[in-house]
């Protein structure tokens, strides 16, 4: 662990029972310890440990959306500490929950990052946990055969581990994953998937025989395959397969199984004819389901019931209930759509806060680059200039202006004035420079003025024309009676030693003032260095 924390706590020995409870009971059994840390632990990334031991914890207490929060929370205290894996460990348990909830938005922006980081785990059993809940986004979002494509990714990590109990978990899956593919194409009016079909029975089969050599077979089990075989059209092998393993059923045996088994059963009876028992089985369905507040199992009870009913010459009753259904299905699409636009206009949000940043940014460049004098650039735009130069051109000229007996015209006419003519002339250089040049104040009254891919010679016209132009002008505005003019020392040299151009610039300064002043001064830097 990154952080030094004083606490009993063995953060990743939690993080491991956590990931390895398989019922339950094992998974409240760490609940304590956690929520004890949560109160004194401050360090990000083992209260990123602690949050995502707590959504396992409550994805068995099937708290959808607590697991969900805290899985967004952990990821993102994971991506502080750089803590990779546990970030898009923590980012899939997200999607997984945030799709169980219908929250498109965050499920596709979690399952994009789990996606995005899949080839960079190497680690077998989070590999193996991380296809799994991409498959639960694919299998909730009606993409079946991408789904069944992720749980086998999670099987065959599974069965490398040797871990019985999570082969058998993604064994249900692919079997479930393949009726529902099946099931979706017969409504469609596709066909029926008899090859889909055939493999989802023998993955239910296998399933069976898998968890009978564990532990006692899960009732649900044998409601899947009951599906299958129905959906084959075989009723009544998939009455018998009910028949046979109704005594499986326990006391700690989900309502939800027993409400999935009820729906399979009316629709076998429904199909076999029985539509009295088919009758109270879809009844009983829809009693123990709407107890889930499970919209989408809702629905399909409620589509079942309107069938058993229509079949029992009860058209009133199963118009009644399809009209639920479809409220159902209305107010599914209705929040997913909602959810679209919310994600649209969180993006943009998302894009205008990126983009006030960027201007933030470029103006806060700006400001430390900008004479605040002169409007001009500075010393500091100077160096990016000829820094980024260095990389474009093989030549530099430089060219350093300095005002001749500037402290005189403070002495005389003042500083504003000695203000106004600074502000005047850098307007001139500025004015003078074409896209690729760069006029800046350097400080006091010295202007630099830098020119790319320019040899010697042209750098002195250059100087030569800026000198006549600050010795012409008109400075009767500023002040009656002053006269300004300028001394200029030019350099050329590489670009990739621009300080050298720039000390060479200086030397020619200085003897062009002792040279009386308003006067061009050249040379090249390389013969000055020799």
């Amino acid at each position: 662990m990154n952080e030094s924390v004083r606490t009993d706590v063995d953060f990743d020995a939690l993080l491991k029972r956590t990931r390895l409870a398989s019922t339950p009971e094992d998974s409240e059994a760490c609940l304590p310890e956690i929520m004890r840390a949560l109160e004194s632990v401050a360090a990000p990334g083992d209260r990123a440990r602690l949050l995502i031991c707590r959504a396992r914890v409550r994805s068995f207490q099937s708290l959808d959306r607590e697991a969900c929060e805290d899985a967004a929370a952990a990821m993102t205290l994971f991506e502080m500490v750089g803590d990779t894996e546990l970030a898009l460990d923590a980012a899939s348990l997200g999607a997984a929950h945030a799709s169980l909830l219908g929250n498109v938005s965050l499920a596709s922006e979690l399952a994009t990052k789990s996606i995005l980081g899949l080839d960079l785990v190497s680690d077998d059993r989070l590999r193996m946990e991380i296809t799994n809940r991409l498959g639960i986004f694919c299998y909730y979002y009606l993409d079946y055969d991408r789904a069944v494509e992720q749980f086998e990714f999670s099987l065959a990590a599974a069965e490398r581990l040797g871990d019985g109990e999570r082969v058998c978990r993604e064994l249900y899956n692919i079997a479930d994953a393949l009726l529902l593919g099946s099931q979706q194409q017969r409504m469609s009016h596709v066909g029926i998937d008899i090859d889909r079909l055939e493999r989802a029975e023998a993955v239910a089969r296998r399933l069976l025989l898998e968890e009978t050599a564990l532990v006692n077979p899960r009732l649900g089990n044998y409601r899947l395959l009951a599906d299958v075989l129905c959906e084959l059209g075989r009723v009544e092998d998939a009455l018998q397969v009910l028949d046979e393993f109704r005594n499986e059923a326990n006391a700690i045996t989900p309502a939800t199984q027993y409400g999935d088994l009820a729906w399979v059963e009316a629709r076998c009876l429904r199909l076999a004819g029985r539509v009295e028992e088919a009758l109270a089985a879809a009844h009983r369905d829809v009693r123990i389901i709407e107890t889930s507040e499970d919209e989408h199992d809702l629905m399909l009870s409620l589509e079942e019931l309107a069938a058993c009913e229509e079949a029992a010459g009860d058209l009133k009753s199963a118009l009644a209930h399809t009209r639920e259904v479809k409220g159902h299905m209305w107010a599914i699409h209705q929040r997913q759509t909602r959810q679209l636009v919310q994600q649209v206009w969180g993006a943009v949000e998302m894009e205008r806060d990126h983009r006030s940043l960027q201007t933030q940014a470029s103006e806060a460049t700006r400001s430390a680059e900008e004479d605040a004098l002169t409007g001009i650039g500075n010393r500091r735009l100077l160096e990016r200039f000829l820094n980024e130069e260095t990389a474009r051109e093989t030549e530099l000229a430089c060219i350093i202006a300095d005002i001749d007996s500037f402290k005189e015209i403070n002495d005389t006419f003042g500083h504003d004035v000695g203000d106004a003519v600074l502000r005047q002339i850098g307007q001139l250089l500025s004015s003078k420079t074409r896209t690729g040049q760069l006029a800046i104040r350097y400080g006091g009254d010295e202007f630099v003025i830098a020119l790319p891919g320019v040899d010697l010679a042209g750098a002195y016209g250059f100087a030569e024309r800026l000198r006549l132009a600050i010795s012409g002008l008109d400075w009767t505005a500023v002040a009656p009676g002053i006269r300004v003019t300028a001394s200029l020392g030019v350099a050329c040299g590489p670009a990739k030693d621009w300080h050298v151009a720039v000390t060479a610039a200086d030397g020619r300064l200085l003897a062009a003032k002792r040279r009386g002043r308003n006067v061009v001064v050249t040379a090249s830097s390389i013969a000055l260095s020799a």
